[in-house]
C-alpha cells in the first residue's frame, strides 16, 4: 500500500487513538469530506485481522464505522517461538504485575487529491469496518486474517484478496480481480463492465456466480479438482488458448482444461477457477 504525503493520517490517528470508555471495544465513526466531489474516487484498503463492508451510495463522502476489539485468540498457522535466555536477554519476572489491554484504536485514513488509504496493520487488534462510498469508486482490498469482505453496489473497479475470509460481492459492474485462498467468492453482477477482463480465483474453496439478464459476456470456467454447475441457456464449449511473449520468440500453447460459454453473444471475459472447490453459475430469474 503505497503512503500519501498528507498530514491527514496523522490527525486522524490521534482522533481514533483516543481514550475509548468501553471495557473491551472502541468505536468511533467518522465522516471524510473528499478533496474534488463529483470526480472519481480511489480507495486503498489494508487490514490484518478484522472485516470489512464497502455499500456505495449517491453521495460525495466517505463515513466510515470502525469498532475495535483485542485479539485473544490464536492462529493456527502460527506458532510461538521462545527467544534464547542469555544475559543480555534476561527473564522478567511479572509477579505482582496485571495485564493491561489497550482499548484505544489503531486505525490510518489517509485522503489526497480523492485518494484514499484505509489501514489497520496491528495483529492484536480485531477491526470490523462499515464503510459508505460513492458508487463510482474504485476499490482494492486486502484482508489477511478475521472475517469476510462484503461489497455492495459498487459501479468502479474491484481489487479484491482475502487469505482466511470470503469474498461477497453483489450488485457490481465490475471489472473484478478476486481472489481467496481456502474460501468461498460468490460475486452477482448488474451488468459488466467492457473496460477490462474480471477474475475470480479460489484455491480451496467455491465460485458462485450470478449474471443479471443483461449481461455480455465470454465466461470461462476452469477447475482441477472440483465440478461446474450452469444455468446458463448456452453450453460450454472447450476452448484452446495460446499466448506469445512480446517478441514473438515464445509461445505456450494449452490445449484444452478451459471451457467458455458465450453468454448474450459474447462480450468481456470473465474467468472462473477453481483448483478444489466447485464452480456456479446462474442466470437471474
Amino acid at each position: 500500500m503505497n503512503k500519501l504525503s498528507t498530514t491527514l493520517s496523522l490527525t486522524l490517528i490521534a482522533m481514533l487513538a483516543g481514550s475509548i470508555q468501553l471495557a473491551s471495544a472502541a468505536e468511533k465513526n467518522y465522516s471524510l469530506a473528499l478533496s474534488k466531489p463529483g470526480e472519481p474516487v480511489s480507495i486503498d484498503i489494508e487490514v490484518y485481522r478484522g472485516s470489512i463492508t464497502l455499500v456505495g451510495y449517491k453521495g460525495d463522502t466517505i463515513e466510515i464505522s470502525a469498532k475495535t476489539s483485542p485479539f485473544s485468540g490464536k492462529d493456527n498457522d502460527l506458532k510461538k517461538v521462545k527467544a534464547p535466555i542469555s544475559n543480555n536477554n534476561p527473564t522478567r519476572s511479572n509477579k505482582g504485575l496485571k495485564s493491561v489491554k489497550s482499548q484505544s484504536m489503531r486505525l490510518e485514513i489517509e485522503e489526497d487529491n480523492n485518494d484514499v488509504e484505509i489501514s489497520s496493520e496491528f495483529s492484536n487488534q480485531h477491526v470490523d469496518l462499515v464503510i459508505k462510498v460513492p458508487q463510482r469508486s474504485s476499490i482494492e482490498v486486502e484482508l489477511h486474517k478475521g472475517g469476510d469482505i462484503n461489497i455492495d453496489g459498487i459501479s468502479g473497479g474491484l481489487e479484491l484478496e482475502a487469505y482466511g475470509g470470503m469474498i461477497i460481492a453483489k450488485n457490481i459492474l465490475g471489472p473484478i480481480v478476486a481472489e481467496t485462498a481456502r474460501t468461498d467468492i460468490v460475486v452477482s453482477f448488474s451488468n459488466l463492465a467492457k473496460t477490462s477482463p474480471s477474475s475470480l480465483t479460489s484455491h480451496m474453496g467455491n465460485v458462485d456466480i450470478t449474471l443479471a439478464k443483461k449481461v455480455a459476456a465470454n465466461v470461462n470456467v476452469q477447475t482441477y479438482r472440483g465440478e461446474i454447475f450452469s444455468g446458463l441457456d448456452k453450453d460450454f464449449v472447450v476452448i484452446d488458448e495460446i499466448k506469445k511473449n512480446k517478441k514473438g520468440q515464445k509461445q505456450k500453447i494449452m490445449l484444452g482444461g478451459i471451457m467458455q460459454a458465450k453468454v448474450n453473444g459474447g462480450g468481456q471475459v470473465l474467468s472462473l477457477t477453481s483448483y478444489s472447490g466447485n464452480l456456479y453459475i446462474r442466470k437471474e430469474k
